[in-house]
Formats: C-alpha cells, structure tokens, sequence
C-alpha cells in the first residue's frame, strides 16, 4: 500500500474486516467510540489508523473525518449492521464521498416503508399495518388478520419479532409493550424461508448465494410467541424455476429501496403463492452467513464490497468449485454443564469445518433466546445437499452433554442429548454480528 492507496473508514469492525480491507490494498482507519473493547481492540492494531470517536453523533463523526476530503485517494466509509451501514451512507453523503445513497439504506433500515413500497412495485403483495401505539395493537392485528406477526419498524437481530395467533395473544404482547413501540404488523407467510445474498454495483444486483434458513418457534411468554434461527444451508436446494423467481423478488426489492452499491442481504419466505419479502438489509447477513458464502463459494463478501466501493480489483475467489456448506445451533438444556461429550470424535468427522461450545464447562446454561441463537455450533461443508444434512446430524448426535439440571427442574437423568429442533419455517431475521 502507497500513500495514495484508497482509505477504507471502518465502524467498529471485526478484525477480519480489517483483513479483508488491507487484502484488497485499502489502508484502514477504525473508528469506534471504544478503542479497548474486545474485538474492536484487535481490529485496531491491525489497522493502518484508529481514532476514538462516537460516531453515533454526526458531527463528532465530521470532525474526526472531515479532513480526510483533502485526499487525493479514493475514500468510503463502511458500516457493516443495520445502525452503521445507515450512518456510513449518510456521512458518505455529506462528504461526497462513493457509497450506497442514504435514502436507499433509510428504506432498506424501517420495514413498513419497504414493505409499501415493495407492495406497489411488485406482483407479491403482503398485508401489513403500522401500529405506534400499544393500545392499537389488538386492532392492527385484527386488520391484518391471523396469524400475524409483530416487530419493531427499525429492528434488527430477530430481536422482538412476535407471531400473534388470536386477538388474546395481541393483547398480551400489547400489555408488555410500551406506549410508542413503532412496530409493523403483517401477515404471517407460511412456507420455507431463505435469506439472499447479493453485491450491486452501479445499480446492478448480483446474486451471491441462496441460503436455506431452519427456525424453531419458542414461547416466551404467556401468549407472546418468539423465533429463533436454528441452522442455514448453503446453497439451497431448488428448482430452477423457484431460484428465479425469488431472484426477480430481490431485484425488485433492491430497485424498489434505489440500492446503487455495496453488500445486501434479503430475506424471503416462499408461499404457496410464490416468493414473498420478509425484509431487506443494506448489509451482508450475520458472520455466520459470510463464513458460509466463503466456505460454498470461496467469495470473501466484505472484501467485495469494500473493494467494489474503493474501485480497487476484485478479490480473487480462494478456490473455483462449488460447495455445499451449513451449520446448525445448539442448543443445552437448563442448568450446570458438567461437560460435553464427544467433542474430539465430533470434529473428526469428515466434513466438519469448526465445533465450538459457547458455554464454559462449570457454569450455568444461559437461556437461549432471539438474540443467542444456541449453546454453540458445528459448521460442516460437503458435496451435496443430502450429504451435508448427514454431516451435520452425525456431529450433533455425537455430542453428548452433562448437564445438572437447575433447582428448579424436575429430578431426572443427568445426562441429556441435544434437544432436535424440528425445522420449521419461520419469519424472523438472524442476529447480525457487530461487524
């Protein structure tokens, strides 16, 4: 890298988006209002630059930037999550440098307004109504009709996304709701779910892959009904016929939004009736995802977009043929883990990439919920569809938890197999790892 390298701006990015940065001949500056967090604080030793800056708060952002408009190299700011990737546009806006446009991230950030949009402009309408007040909920929901399912308007994570099957469960979720909650009421759409990857460039959309997402449906409370995302497949396994029309969907959507540039992740429920939009994002789906395109396809997507933005040459995929990779969440009964069996004979397993148990041996099970997908995972890569099914239901049948059960479970057996989650299609969004 030169001097007159093209600057990558990163908002508090992973280590590995630094990489995938300086791999392309970016020079890096790391912004984040907290240099020693975890994480963050390797992203920034291995960056060019990094500057402590809240840049949440524009101006402070402007001040820490503003100088960098001077450069004779090319210059964009980067945000890889639902609230970076909106302050990236705007500030890539104010300082005329490249980057998607605000107002396509703006449409891509709140629900019901893509969802208007999206509702005009194609032949897949969905039922939706806005609801900004909990005293309204029960209404709304009655309009659209049951079941339905509530979520905030700006959300993100699959974080308070709701099914509602009767008036009674409205007006439970209403009850703990606060009294402006913005949400967006729709209608629930029965079918497999798929989440899109796609990279555009000059307002042309590329599909990156097709990824088969398995859900599993928790109460969470009483009549208040919650998602969890429980494993992904990549690619999906599907006609040809079905592949493109939900291509035409995601083209659709991303005109719809005006996305010009950069990294997308869109996610669709295929209906009886045909593909219809769940939501869209103006950023690449969770880490989990991108390892997933990396492993099937060999594409790095962070090195994409921010090579495509910095006009510098694409990266390279890491190997030519096509893959099949996938993995599944799991998940640990309630109370003290003793130890995980069948850990070693796990990861032996041919076509197993990586295991981990996310919860240390000695301590108490967290409850998993829409923001913790499980305990841990096991990513697996194979030759075809049914093999990699096989792969990854050989590594979980093989671990073999020890769990004491919390005082407040029933007396049983210590020993308790992974729960198998029954996949069931679900219409939630996976939590997006702070990139």
């Amino acid at each position: 890298m030169t001097p007159q390298s093209p600057v990558a701006v990163l908002l508090s990015p992973r280590p590995a988006v630094v990489e995938a940065a300086r791999r392309v001949g970016a020079r890096t500056l790391v912004l984040a209002p907290d240099l020693s967090r975890p994480g963050v604080r390797e992203a920034a030793g291995a960056a060019d630059q990094a500057i402590t800056v809240d840049w949440t708060d524009h101006p402070q952002l402007m001040m820490a930037i503003g100088h960098l408009t001077n450069l004779p190299a090319r210059v964009c700011v980067f945000g890889f999550t639902e609230a970076s990737a909106l302050i990236a546009a705007r500030a890539n806006e104010a300082l005329r440098f490249p980057g998607n446009p605000h107002a396509a991230v703006a449409y891509l950030t709140d629900k019901a307004a893509l969802r208007g949009k999206v509702n005009q402009l194609t032949g897949a309408p969905v039922r939706f109504e806005h609801c900004d007040r909990a005293a309204h909920l029960v209404a709304a929901a009655e309009r659209v009709g049951f079941p339905c399912v509530a979520k905030p308007r700006t959300g993100s994570g699959g974080q308070d996304v709701h099914l509602l099957r009767s008036a009674a469960d409205a007006a439970d979720l209403a009850a703990q709701l606060s009294g402006e909650p913005a949400l967006i009421v729709e209608e629930f759409l029965d079918g497999p779910e798929f989440s899109i990857e796609a990279h555009s460039r000059a307002g042309e959309h590329t599909i990156l892959a097709i990824t088969r997402k398995y859900g599993a449906v928790d109460t969470v409370g009483v009549g208040v009904t919650e998602y969890r995302t429980t494993g992904y497949d990549m690619p999906a396994d599907l006609d040809e016929d079905t592949r493109e029309r939900i291509h035409r969907l995601v083209v659709a959507t991303l005109n719809a939004a005006g996305q010009r540039g950069g990294l997308s992740q869109t996610e669709v429920i295929v209906t009886a009736d045909g593909p219809r939009l769940i939501e869209s994002h103006a950023h690449p789906g969770a880490t989990f995802v991108q390892e997933l395109l990396r492993l099937a396809t060999g594409t790095d997507p962070i090195a994409l977009g921010i090579a495509s933005a910095l006009e510098l040459p694409p990266p390279e995929p890491a190997f030519d043929d096509r893959r099949c990779a996938g993995s599944r969440f799991l998940r640990l009964p309630a109370g003290l883990l003793e130890a995980v069996e069948g850990i070693a004979e796990a990861r032996a397993i041919a076509g197993v990439r990586e295991l981990e148990i996310t919860v240390p041996v000695g301590s108490h099970v967290p409850e998993a919920t829409s923001r913790v997908a499980g305990h841990g995972y096991v990513t697996a890569v194979a030759d075809s569809p049914q093999e990699l099914d096989a792969v990854l239901r050989k590594a979980m049948d093989t671990l073999r938890p020890v769990v004491a059960p919390a005082p407040s479970v029933l007396s049983g057996a210590m020993t308790s197999q992974f729960p198998r989650d029954v996949p069931r299609e679900v219409v939630k969004e996976e939590e997006h790892t702070a990139a």
